[in-house]
C-alpha cells in the first residue's frame, strides 16, 4: 500500500518565506506525520549555510542575505531555480545522515534524465558532464530529516562572483574562471521544460522511488504558526563571523576550490591546478 504524502507548492516567494516555510513545516511535524515535499521558487538572494557568517559576502553587495537552517556553503538562489525540499519524519529516512542525499536526490536525477540530461550524484551534489548543476543542504529539524536542492535552469556566474568576498581583483577574476570550470546550468545543455512539466515529472519520480502517494496540500494553522516562528528566528541579523568556511577562499564544488592566503593564490579544479604568488 502506498504511503500518503503531502505536496506543497508555494509558487514564487520572498527569500525569507522560502526558508521559514520548510523550517516551520519540519518543526511542526510529529513522529507519525506523513512526509512532505515543498516545491517553490524564490526571489534573488544569497543564502548562507547554518555555520557561515557575512565574512563570505562582499560588504558592497546589496543583495538580500538569509542564513538557512541547513548545512553547506554560500549559494545563489533566484527565480531561475526550482527549489524542492524533502521533509520526512525520521522513520522514512536512512539512519545515517550521509545516506540522506542519495535517498532524497535520486528522484531529481531521474527527472533530469527524463528530459535528456545525464545527471548523476557526486557526494551531496548533482553533477552533469563533470560539473555541478545542483548543490544540496540537509539538517535534522524537530522530528524530521530535511534535505533541500533545486533544478538549476540558469546560473548568473558573473553576479555571484561579484557578491563573493574577494581579497583582490585578481581573486575575483579567477573566481569567474573557476565557476566556469566547476558549475553548469540546464540552459547550457538545451531548453529546460516548462515548470509544470518538470514538477509533474519530479513528483512522479519521488512517488516511484519512495512508494509515496501525494496529495496537494497547504500548511495547517499549526504549521503556519511554526512558519511564523521560524520567520522571526531567521530574520535575526547575520553576524560577520565566524571566519570563512574555506579559509581564505571558497569551495566551488566537491573537487574544486579557490583560495588566496599565505602569499599565494590557488585555483584547483579536479587535477588541474593554477597557482601564483600574490606578494
Amino acid at each position: 500500500m502506498a504511503q500518503s504524502a503531502r505536496w506543497i507548492r508555494l509558487g514564487l516567494v520572498e527569500p525569507l518565506e522560502l526558508h521559514a516555510s520548510y523550517a516551520g513545516l519540519a518543526a511542526a511535524q510529529q513522529r507519525d506525520a506523513a512526509p512532505i515535499v515543498l516545491w517553490a521558487q524564490a526571489k534573488t538572494h544569497l543564502c548562507l549555510g547554518q555555520s557561515q557568517g557575512l565574512a563570505e559576502i562582499d560588504p558592497r553587495s546589496t543583495l538580500p542575505v538569509v542564513r538557512r537552517p541547513l548545512g553547506g556553503g554560500l549559494v545563489w538562489v533566484d527565480e531561475h531555480q526550482y527549489v524542492f525540499v524533502v521533509i520526512a519524519p525520521a522513520r522514512f529516512a536512512p539512519g545515517r545522515p550521509s545516506r540522506w542525499f542519495p535517498w532524497a536526490l535520486s528522484p531529481a536525477i531521474a527527472a533530469y534524465r527524463d528530459f535528456g540530461l545525464r545527471a548523476y550524484l557526486n557526494g551531496a551534489d548533482i553533477w552533469l558532464h563533470g560539473r555541478k548543476i545542483a548543490g544540496s543542504g540537509a539538517a535534522t529539524i524537530g522530528e524530521c530529516a530535511v534535505i533541500a536542492s533545486s533544478f538549476l535552469v540558469k546560473f548568473p556566474a558573473e553576479r555571484f562572483a561579484a557578491a563573493v568576498a574577494s581579497p583582490s581583483s585578481a581573486f575575483r577574476q579567477w573566481l569567474r574562471e573557476g565557476l566556469a570550470l566547476a558549475m553548469t546550468e540546464w540552459a547550457e545543455h538545451g531548453e529546460a521544460p516548462a515548470e509544470r512539466a518538470l514538477e509533474t515529472a519530479f513528483r512522479a519520480r519521488v512517488e516511484a522511488q519512495h512508494g509515496w502517494q501525494f496529495e496537494s496540500a497547504w500548511p495547517t494553522a499549526a504549521e503556519q504558526a511554526a512558519i511564523e516562528e521560524a520567520r522571526r528566528e531567521l530574520s535575526e541579523p547575520v553576524e560577520t563571523g565566524p571566519s570563512r568556511m574555506t579559509r581564505g577562499g571558497i569551495k566551488l564544488n566537491a573537487d574544486a576550490h579557490l583560495v588566496e592566503r599565505d602569499g599565494r593564490r590557488e585555483l584547483r579544479v579536479g587535477t588541474r591546478v593554477k597557482s601564483t604568488a600574490t606578494g
